[in-house]
C-alpha cells in the first residue's frame, strides 16, 4: 500500500546556521517597507525565517512580499504598493490603510485600521481632483451631515469628519459583506423570501431617514450592504438632500441626480423637488434586479434609459421568473408606478404590506442572508486598485509615528521557528493478524513520554496499596482496643487477617 506523509509539530526549535543572502534590490523593498512605518525590523526577520524554513536561500522582493503577507504583517495591497516603488499613501490621520473597499458617488473608500485602537473603520475620501471645486466640497459636507443625523440598524453609521491640509474625509462604520449589486452577480438571483428581507431592511433604514426630512436620491444595489450577518445597510448618503427644496436653486432643478437605472421619473426632471416616494421607486428598481438579475428598463444610451422610466409601464418581474407570486410582482410594479400618487405612500406603508408578503414561499430553494459572504479584494474592479496603488498624495505618516530605517540588517540571529517535520504513516488498510515474534528480535523501544507515564502509574498504584495496609492496621488496632474494653457477656470477635486481590489486606471479623 502507498505510504502517505502527513507533517508534524516535533516541538524542537529552528534556528538558522547562516545569513541569508539578500540582494540590493531586496533591500531596497525592505527599507521602503519600513520607512512607510508598516513593518518593523523583527516582522521581517520572522518572514525571513519562515521562509528559510521552507528551505529558501536567495530572496528578491516579491519572495520577501510574500512572506510579509503570510505572516500577516502586510495585506496584499500594501505589499503590492511596496513592491510599485512606493514608500507613501499607507496613512491618514491616525489610520494605517489597508486596502480599497470601492468608489462611491462622492470619492475613494478604503479600509482603515486605527493605529491605537485598532478598530477598522472605512474612510471615505474625497478626491485630491474635487478640492478646487467648492461646490463638491460642500456636496462631501452635506453627507457628513445628513449622516450624522441617522442612527439605525439599517444604515452606515458615519463617526467623524476630517479635514487636513490636502485631504477631506468621512470616517465611517466598516461594513464586512458585499453591496447587493455584487452579491447578485457573483451569487445569482436571490430567492423571493431573500429578496423581500433585503428590501424589507432597507425600506427600515429610509422610514428612520425619511422621518428626519432626509431623502436619500440614489437608492441602487450597490449602495445597500449586505453584512456577514444578514443585515442590509444603506450607504452612500453623497446625494441626500436635508429638509424641502430650495426654489432658487435653478441648477440643482436642472442638474440629474441619481443613477439612470434606478431613478424616479420625477427625480429625472427635477431633483431637488422629490419626496420619500423617489427612494420607494428606486427601491421598487431595486427589487426588480435582485429577482431578474437586470434592471427594469435597458437601453444603449442614459438618454433612453431615463424615457422608459417615463413612460414605459414597469415590466412584470414573473416575465422572467415564473416562480414569483402575483402579490410579489403586484407590489414591485406598484413601488414603480409612474405617478408618485399610485406608490405606496411611506416607507413605513411599503414595510407593512412587505411583511404581510414575507411568509410566502418559492419554488427556489431557500437561501439566508446570512450566508453570504463577504467578497474581500476581488469587488475592487482592476482600474480602482491600480489607481489606488499609483496614488502617493496620503500621508506616509500623518500621527503616527515611522520607525527608525536601519542601514544593514543583521540575520545572523533570526527568530527560533518551530521545525516541522514529516512522519510517514501507512495508508488505511484493515490491522494484520498478530504473529509471533521469532527469538532474538528486538523489541521497539518506548518513548521517553510513554516511560514517564508507566513510571507515574506505578507510583501511583504503590500509593493505593500502601493506604490501604494503613487503613487496615488502624482498623485492626481499633478492634484489638475495643476488643479489651468490651463488657465480659459480650462475645469476642475473631478476627482474620487475609491477603486480597491488589496485594493488600483485608480483615475478616467474625462474631
Amino acid at each position: 500500500m502507498p505510504a502517505v506523509a502527513t507533517p508534524a509539530m516535533s516541538g524542537e526549535s529552528f534556528t538558522t546556521n547562516s545569513a541569508p543572502n539578500l540582494d540590493e534590490e531586496t533591500k531596497s523593498f525592505v527599507k521602503r517597507a519600513l520607512a512607510a512605518g508598516l513593518v518593523d525590523i523583527d516582522e521581517v526577520k520572522k518572514a525571513v525565517a519562515s521562509l528559510m524554513l521552507a528551505e529558501h536561500t536567495t530572496f528578491d522582493p516579491k519572495l520577501i512580499a510574500t512572506g510579509l503577507v503570510g505572516t500577516g504583517a502586510l495585506t496584499t495591497w500594501q505589499a503590492n504598493k511596496l513592491l510599485a516603488g512606493k514608500s507613501k499613501g499607507f496613512y491618514l490621520g491616525s489610520y494605517r490603510l489597508l486596502r480599497p473597499l470601492g468608489k462611491g458617488g462622492m470619492g475613494v473608500v478604503y479600509l482603515g485600521e486605527h493605529h491605537v485602537m485598532k478598530r477598522l473603520m472605512a474612510l471615505k475620501i474625497l478626491p485630491a481632483e474635487s478640492l478646487a471645486d467648492e461646490r463638491r466640497i460642500q456636496r462631501f459636507k452635506e453627507e457628513a451631515r445628513a449622516s450624522a443625523q441617522l442612527d439605525h440598524p439599517n444604515i452606515v453609521r458615519a463617526y467623524d469628519f476630517a479635514e487636513t491640509a490636502d485631504k477631506i474625509y468621512i470616517v465611517m462604520e466598516f461594513i464586512d459583506g458585499v453591496d447587493l449589486h455584487y452579491a447578485v452577480a457573483r451569487d445569482g438571483v436571490m430567492t423571493i423570501p431573500m429578496a423581500i428581507d433585503a428590501v424589507m431592511q432597507a425600506a427600515s433604514g429610509l422610514a428612520h431617514a425619511h422621518q428626519r426630512g432626509i431623502i436619500h436620491r440614489d437608492i441602487k444595489p450597490s449602495n445597500l450592504l449586505l453584512r456577514s450577518d444578514g443585515v442590509v445597510k444603506v450607504s452612500d448618503m453623497g446625494l441626500a438632500r436635508i429638509g424641502w427644496s430650495d426654489p432658487s436653486d435653478i441648477e440643482g432643478r436642472k442638474r440629474l441626480m441619481g443613477t439612470a437605472d434606478f431613478v424616479a421619473p420625477e427625480q429625472a426632471i427635477d431633483s431637488r423637488s422629490v419626496d420619500a416616494r423617489a427612494d420607494i421607486y428606486s427601491l421598487g428598481c431595486t427589487l426588480y434586479y435582485l429577482l431578474t438579475g437586470r434592471p427594469p428598463f435597458t437601453g444603449s444610451s442614459v438618454a433612453q434609459r431615463l424615457a422608459q422610466h417615463q413612460a414605459t409601464p414597469p415590466p412584470d418581474v414573473r416575465q422572467v421568473r415564473k416562480d414569483c407570486p402575483a402579490s410579489v410582482a403586484e407590489l414591485t410594479m406598484r413601488m414603480m408606478a409612474k405617478r408618485p400618487e399610485e406608490r405606496p405612500a411611506s416607507a413605513q406603508e411599503l414595510i407593512a404590506q412587505l411583511r404581510r408578503l414575507s411568509g410566502i414561499k418559492s419554488d427556489s430553494p431557500s437561501r439566508n442572508l446570512s450566508r453570504v459572504a463577504p467578497a474581500g479584494d476581488t469587488a475592487v474592479d482592476d482600474s480602482l486598485y491600480q489607481a489606488t496603488i499609483d496614488d502617493s498624495s496620503l500621508s506616509s505618516d500623518g500621527e503616527v509615528p515611522v520607525v527608525a530605517v536601519v542601514d544593514d540588517f543583521d540575520f545572523g540571529a533570526l527568530p527560533p521557528m518551530n521545525m516541522v517535520t514529516t512522519k510517514v504513516i501507512p495508508a488505511m488498510k484493515p490491522p494484520p493478524q498478530a504473529a509471533p515474534k521469532p527469538v532474538g528480535t528486538a523489541q521497539p523501544k518506548r518513548s521517553v513520554a510513554n516511560a514517564g507515564r508507566g513510571a507515574d502509574s506505578q507510583q501511583l498504584l504503590l500509593g493505593v496499596g500502601l493506604a490501604i495496609a494503613v487503613l487496615a492496621l488502624l482498623a485492626t488496632l481499633g478492634i484489638t482496643a475495643y476488643t479489651l474494653v468490651k463488657p465480659p457477656e459480650t462475645a469476642p470477635a475473631t478476627i482474620k487477617s487475609m491477603e486480597g486481590e491488589g496485594g493488600g489486606n483485608v480483615i475478616i471479623i467474625r462474631k
